[in-house]
């Protein structure tokens, strides 16, 4: 009978001891929360964005890359905070402008971006010594380019790249050429445009990048670029260049060399008389081992299409540019010169 009394004594001093750890840990928790001053209940807002000019797409944040939310300033998003001091960050974008990057917090209920419009303006530039005929051939692109394409807020909607310059100039044969330069989002074309880069067949490498890189708004912008380039037939090739940040794994040889210092005892009468007499020696040996190995490593990579102006169908369909591209045109893919 003492026996069971005294295992029922454990059992409900054990209960109470769980009970009381329980509610120590619940107190702990309780106290942290209040002590950082953060709410960790997610708590949505709805937050106006504005810009100059407006007409400006707003991308949100998610992870490391933005994503879409087609909607045009001046316009409402709604973010999800994490707390009082969590920061929610948007891009405001508008082709042939720079990007914006807007940090909002939870407080704010309103955010303002003014574009700068330095990518568009010290574009379609010519050299000092260019012919009187192609100047005003230049200039007149720019105005054509101002008043149509820079002003549609339907172009290039959700499209992930930003305009870095336009350049007209005469190649070696002394024909116009029409240069459109894009900086590409990293997520451009998602995965299976990266997947399409590591082919190891060159042509299937250039087809299938191609066909990414198309419908994720290079068609648009031949399409578009060839209405503006249509009213100046002197304008022969549209060459569009898109470049953008990569990871690529590399083969690298490293080399590790080792100085080891052994201490040698030795017999003087089998040594003989060129040992020193105490009998001891040191003896230094250097060793390299080379190895391979593979490491990732940033790069800039750079997608070019060129194309004939002639060749480029008179539509914004993605398929009908797509197949006058892989039929008439040359894709080609390098590496950006350090």
């Amino acid at each position: 009978m003492r026996v069971h009394d005294e295992q029922k004594r454990r059992a409900a001093n054990a209960v109470r001891l769980g009970v009381l750890t329980l509610g120590v840990c619940l107190l702990g928790l309780a106290s942290l929360s209040r002590a950082g001053g953060q709410n960790t209940t997610a708590q949505s807002r709805v937050v106006a964005v504005k810009s100059d000019p407006s007409g400006a797409m707003i991308w949100k944040k998610d992870g490391r890359d933005y994503t879409c939310t087609n909607t045009l300033t001046p316009g409402t998003v709604e973010l999800t905070f994490h707390g009082d001091n969590d920061v929610q960050r948007l891009k405001v974008r508008r082709f042939g402008y720079s990007a914006r990057n807007l940090d909002v917090k939870p407080t704010d209920k309103e955010v303002d971006a003014v574009l700068d419009p330095k990518n568009y303006q010290s574009s379609f530039g010519v050299l000092s010594d260019a012919a009187p005929d192609f100047k005003q051939m230049s200039d007149a692109l720019k105005k054509e380019f101002e008043k149509t394409l820079l002003l549609d807020q339907e172009a290039f909607r959700c499209a992930p790249f930003d305009l870095a310059w336009i350049l007209l100039y005469k190649n070696e044969t002394e024909a116009a050429d029409l240069d459109v330069v894009l900086k590409l989002d990293r997520s451009f074309g998602g995965p299976a445009f990266r997947l399409a880069s590591h082919a190891a067949n060159s042509q299937e490498r250039f087809q299938k990048m191609g066909q990414v890189a198309l419908e994720n708004g290079i068609a648009e912008i031949l399409g578009r670029f060839h209405r503006i380039a249509a009213k100046f037939p002197d304008v022969k090739v549209i060459r569009v260049i898109g470049y953008y940040a990569t990871t690529e794994t590399v083969l690298d040889t490293r080399s590790i060399t080792s100085v080891q210092t052994h201490l040698e005892a030795y017999n003087p009468v089998l040594n003989g008389p060129v040992r020193p007499a105490s009998g001891l020696a040191m003896r230094t040996t250097v060793g390299t081992v080379r190895h391979d190995v593979f490491e990732d490593q940033d790069a800039e990579r750079t997608i070019t299409f060129v194309m004939p102006a002639a060749q480029i169908p008179d539509t914004l369909d993605k398929k009908a540019i797509t197949d006058a591209v892989l039929a008439v045109g040359e894709i080609i893919t390098g590496r950006v010169q350090e």
